[in-house]
């Protein structure tokens, strides 16, 4: 079954993230802070704030209590 955030698209810096994420993950995922540097925000929090849209659209899952909880599922 398919919901309204399975179909919707991801905006060209979700995309970048995803990107990201995707080619810095080896052994561990990459951390906020680290994407926050790679893309120029000042806050952690903006990162949060994609990888949640993310997190909706089912593109990624993260696991709690974890600073490397980032899993790409798509």
């Amino acid at each position: 079954m398919t919901t309204e955030t399975d179909t919707q698209p991801l905006t060209a810096r979700q995309q970048a993230i995803l990107d990201y994420v995707r080619e810095h993950t080896q052994a561990a995922s990459p951390t906020s802070r680290e994407i926050a540097a790679a893309f120029g925000f000042r806050s952690p929090h903006a990162v949060t704030a994609h990888l949640d849209a993310l997190e909706r659209k089912g593109k990624i899952r993260r696991l709690p209590g974890r600073s490397r909880n980032i899993e790409v599922i798509a």
